[in-house]
């Protein structure tokens, strides 16, 4: 029997999905119960709105059992727990492709892993960081400051260059816990000099780990205990954009990027570095 498609599950109840979208105040109540109950006067806050404004919207919620009164303050029902994360996910979503819209339509946003895809609203408060003109290391400048400040280095590459193997060895000589996922090109690299010496160096440092993907990667990620920074390739291209990084400080988008560690470390084997 075949399944009915969400073009066909809309076209049903897209009255009451319009309902709450087009609806300033319906969503936005939603997302403001989505942390807890709230009071009347804690919904004219949050949204800013009377009273005449809002109870409309709360009887509204109301008829579609969403948001129910309990001891006077408004919570969302158990349906309305269902529903109230999955508009605040699109909402995320659609915040942080609006507030960087260039970054993610210039780059090739495939390299990123689905999971961490469909998590990306948790990089809204990261910016952008890029070369101009008047100082054209303004990236390399950032990664430096992100890793002299950093207590432990997480990374996934795909690409390498002298200066940026000459910082990582610098963390790890201070005594920094650093791991680095590499893609199986790169790999192949680091055998060869200048990469061949720096790894020779390290080998005898048990603070530093290397492993190999065993899946394709196409992005540079660093994460630290204070810092994420995300660089991806330029769309339809083959070319690394060393010119722009995304740089988030914030808890989530720490979270974020040592998930995508994880995801790229739990598929990878260690590097056996050959003893010169």
């Amino acid at each position: 029997m075949k399944g009915t498609s969400p073009l066909e599950i809309y076209s049903e109840y897209h009255d009451d999905l319009q309902a709450i979208f087009r609806s300033r105040l319906l969503t936005q109540i939603l997302i403001a119960l989505g942390s807890g109950s709230k009071t009347l006067s804690a919904l004219r806050d949050v949204t800013g709105s009377s009273s005449q404004a809002l109870i409309p919207k709360i009887r509204q919620l109301e008829a579609l059992h969403y948001v129910e009164s309990v001891r006077g303050d408004y919570v969302l029902t158990p349906i309305g727990r269902l529903v109230e994360p999955e508009i605040e996910r699109l909402v995320t979503l659609m915040g942080v492709l609006q507030r960087h819209r260039d970054f993610w339509t210039e780059h090739e946003i495939e390299s990123i892993p689905p999971k961490s895809l469909r998590e990306i609203g948790r990089l809204y408060n990261a910016e952008v960081v890029r070369n101009i003109e008047e100082d054209v290391f303004v990236v390399y400048a950032t990664f430096l400051a992100i890793l002299r400040k950093a207590s432990w280095v997480h990374g996934v590459s795909s690409i390498i260059s002298p200066l940026l193997a000459d910082v990582i060895k610098e963390a790890v000589m201070e005594g920094k816990s650093g791991e680095l996922v590499v893609s199986q090109e790169l790999a192949q690299r680091l055998a060869d000099a200048p990469y061949s010496a720096m790894l020779e160096t390290l080998r005898e440092h048990a603070n530093f780990k290397i492993y190999v993907s065993s899946s394709p990667i196409r992005l540079g990620m660093t994460v630290t205990d204070g810092y994420l920074s995300l660089g991806l390739y330029r769309r339809d291209t083959e070319t690394y954009d060393a010119t722009t990084d995304f740089v988030g400080t914030d808890a989530a988008a720490v979270a974020w990027g040592e998930r995508l560690f994880q995801h790229y470390k739990a598929d990878s084997i260690a590097l056996q570095i050959p003893k010169k």
